[in-house]
């Protein structure tokens, strides 16, 4: 097995270590000091479980419990990153190590760009999730290979998926099975994944609501996350 390179210390949270079948996903905890609701963190591309400890923060400062992972193939973890292919697995396999924990009452999943799909294709297999955050991210990865502006992430798909993840991994095809309350998160001025991926993907679950930020483009600023953390409080009554 590949070496698999640490995650930076981040001072104010635990790491913390999940063995899912043939791959080791290293991430970050931030517990809480009582009984409430967890938020499973997904990084977008190019990222890491360190990339979210902002947002991890202001989750843990709403007296919520916040874990941050790497997926597979990204740093901190092991295995080949195969864009969602193993996203059910691996991330069901935390989430059941999360409902386990005496001091949490729930989970909601939250995913950013490239974590908000993996979020979508893990959610689809889901039985008890609160909620489902979905931010910036592709829902249909056909239109969304054609209609983004960066080159790169054509090249990228290209190389990775294989022919039937083009519908497998696109959360917009599971939008029957996305039965639990979600909130996806748009931004006006996003050229890397554009509104209308988002849009489609609202319209289509059958729980599902549109938060649009105007002047937000891909990423989202502190006070973005702060207004979707309170939106989402609102929409899963936490």
């Amino acid at each position: 097995m590949a070496v698999v390179k640490h995650l930076p210390e981040i001072p104010d949270a635990v790491p913390v270590t999940f063995g899912s079948g043939d791959v080791t996903l290293g991430g970050y905890t931030w517990w809480g000091d009582g009984i409430a609701p967890a938020f499973l963190l997904l990084h977008g591309w190019g990222e890491d479980a360190s990339t979210l400890a902002p947002v991890a923060r202001q989750i843990r400062a709403r007296s919520w419990h916040a874990i941050s992972i790497s997926m597979r193939g990204w740093l901190g973890s092991s295995g080949v990153d195969d864009y969602g292919l193993s996203a059910a697995k691996d991330i069901g396999y935390v989430v059941a190590w999360i409902r386990q924990q005496q001091h949490v009452s729930s989970v909601v999943l939250l995913g950013f760009s490239m974590g908000g799909l993996m979020a979508g294709l893990a959610a689809a297999e889901q039985k008890e999730l609160t909620g489902l955050i979905a931010v910036s991210s592709p829902s249909d990865l056909a239109s969304f290979y054609s209609d983004t502006s960066y080159g790169g992430v054509r090249r990228y798909l290209d190389a990775t998926l294989q022919p039937n993840q083009w519908r497998d991994s696109s959360p917009l095809a599971h939008a029957h099975k996305l039965v639990h309350p979600m909130l996806v998160v748009t931004g006006t001025l996003d050229l890397m994944a554009p509104p209308s991926q988002g849009k489609r993907l609202a319209m289509a679950v059958p729980n599902g609501k549109l938060l649009e930020l105007n002047q937000m483009g891909h990423h989202p600023s502190p006070e973005d996350w702060n207004r979707i953390l309170a939106e989402a409080s609102l929409t899963f009554e936490l």
